[in-house]
């Protein structure tokens, strides 16, 4: 929106919130209000004033989805009406769900449609901080685009990867994929020791190893291009791997501070 846009959806949004203006109005072009070439605004209780929307505003707006007109000649004046001489034209105005919503972010929200993707923890404010910080910018950008989920998805990867590299004390970069998950999950692994009984470790093993297995790799080795609900479901279930190391590592620092 430019910001005559900004200011005119402000100026609108304001009178419907204060009561002064129906989300549906007249504008009306006359030779007896500023010879015709600016329209005034008609109110539901019949008044006029001057109109912060001029033909050009008003088109643009209309082309992006914040106010529906409709042409309507037929405005039926009230009786004794007098001010606007004609011939005049008028047109039926209707402000849309999306101007009050861009005046309620302040016309500068990136677009969260992405959100609803992220169930069941639709609430992004409990996701990882990493997570937050590297692939919600991404989706900002456009929550439809396969290829945006594709590097969401990707870089949601990576900070697994990373996760377990630094909970597990893997030094070596050059260790990754499964291997990196037997360093932390194996039976001499570094986190071994914190998973009360055997079966449990392995479970933790395969079912890291089968994330990086599945999704970690092909997503690193080319373009996967998933859905959004595909997506979304991915970074949810990253999101809890991520919360379960993190668990796995405060006891380990709890453990070493006991000691």
């Amino acid at each position: 929106m430019t910001d005559k846009q900004k200011a005119v959806a402000s100026c609108l949004g304001e009178k419907v919130r204060n009561g002064n203006l129906e989300e549906t109005f007249f504008l009306i072009w006359g030779s007896g209000i500023c010879k015709g070439r600016d329209p005034v605004l008609i109110r539901g209780d019949g008044q006029w004033e001057l109109s912060p929307i001029d033909s050009g505003t008003l088109d643009a707006m209309q082309a992006d989805g914040l106010i529906r007109t409709a042409a309507d000649d037929g405005y039926p004046f009230p009786k004794g009406f007098s001010g606007i001489a004609p011939p005049y034209r008028s047109v039926r105005c209707t402000i849309t769900q999306k101007l009050m919503e861009a005046i309620e972010s302040n016309f500068a929200a990136p677009d969260t449609s992405f959100v609803r993707h992220l169930t069941p923890l639709a609430d992004v404010l409990h996701l990882d901080l990493e997570l937050k910080q590297r692939c919600l910018p991404i989706l900002g950008a456009g929550a439809a685009d396969p290829k945006l989920w594709d590097s969401a998805v990707r870089t949601a990867g990576v900070i697994l990867e990373e996760r377990l590299r630094s909970i597990g004390l893997i030094t070596d970069v050059q260790v990754i994929g499964r291997e990196l998950v037997n360093r932390v999950f194996g039976r001499s692994g570094t986190l071994a020791m914190k998973l009360t009984h055997d079966a449990e470790r392995e479970s933790y093993r395969d079912l890291y190893a089968g994330v990086v297995g599945a999704f970690r790799n092909p997503s690193a080795h080319r373009l996967i291009d998933p859905t959004p609900h595909e997506g979304g479901a991915f970074i949810v279930f990253v999101n809890l791997l991520l919360a379960h190391l993190d668990k796995l590592g405060e006891s380990s620092n709890k453990r070493t501070d006991d000691s």
